[in-house]
């Protein structure tokens, strides 16, 4: 069986090869530089949707190692305002201090707090202020919110404070407004106990509680904290107090201790 030109026209090979055979003809007659100008743009088109791919995460990648750049900046700046919100904050204690250091009639010395004791049953902290600053044991450590508590141990250059908050460190006073006496102590939560007062006291939610200044260590006048909640029991010959403490044991940072009453 012969090859027939019925049988070439009729083959799916022959339309593609006549496109070639004549793309090859114009080619060679085209001048040279047209067949190059051609040549080109047939490879450009061909190869236009990789280039375009490259180009695109080209950018992806540059726009990448921006955020990157731009998210450690972020994340320095964050410890650059943390760290001025901090200094702010320590402006704000320092002036307070140095206000309360002008009005009370008291030698103080400044401390700061080196360490927290762990224990739940005996709450310290440790102060660095000792001998060589004039701190010896059984002085009033105070803060401008209210007492902090005694010290109780001290060496050349630190001193070891028992706070209100322990059960064993008591205060002796008094309501501000009434005069009622009575003996302020920790019972345990966030709260602190007026006990010892009678029944027949006026005593009532919002009182200021200060110390009377009995048993010598606590001078009179220093804020205590204030009356959250007083009862009496019918029967009872003492009215159940409860304080809330002046200062904030959380957060307490600087404190004085105060060394003499000005003029002693």
């Amino acid at each position: 069986m012969g090859i027939t030109l019925r049988g070439i026209y009729k083959s799916p090979h022959f339309a593609p090869i006549m496109i070639v055979a004549a793309i090859s003809v114009v080619m060679i007659i085209l001048p040279l530089k047209t067949r190059t100008t051609l040549s080109r743009l047939a490879a450009e088109s061909l190869f236009l949707p990789f280039i375009e791919t490259d180009r695109y995460l080209t950018k992806i990648n540059a726009t990448f190692e921006r955020n990157i750049t731009l998210n450690r900046k972020l994340d320095s700046l964050a410890i650059e305002v943390a760290t001025l919100h901090e200094h702010k904050r320590e402006n704000v204690r320092l002036r307070r201090m140095l206000d309360f250091d002008f009005v009370l009639p008291y030698s103080l010395i400044p401390a700061e707090i080196l360490a927290i004791s762990p224990t739940s049953t005996f709450k310290s902290v440790l102060i660095d202020a000792g001998r060589s600053r004039g701190v010896a044991k059984n002085m009033p450590v105070i803060s401008p919110s209210g007492i902090i508590g005694k010290t109780i141990a001290t060496d050349n250059k630190a001193s070891t404070v028992q706070l209100l908050l322990d059960p064993s460190c008591k205060v002796a006073a008094r309501i501000q407004r009434s005069r009622a006496m009575g003996i302020v102590e920790y019972t345990g939560g966030e709260y602190l106990t007026l006990s010892r007062v009678p029944a027949d006291q006026d005593v009532v939610e919002g009182d200021a509680v200060i110390s009377s200044g009995l048993g010598g260590i606590f001078p009179q006048g220093l804020f205590v904290g204030t009356v959250i909640k007083s009862e009496v029991q019918e029967g009872d010959l003492f009215k159940n107090i409860i304080i809330k403490p002046g200062a904030d044991f959380s957060i307490i940072e600087e404190v004085f201790v105060i060394v003499s009453q000005t003029g002693d």
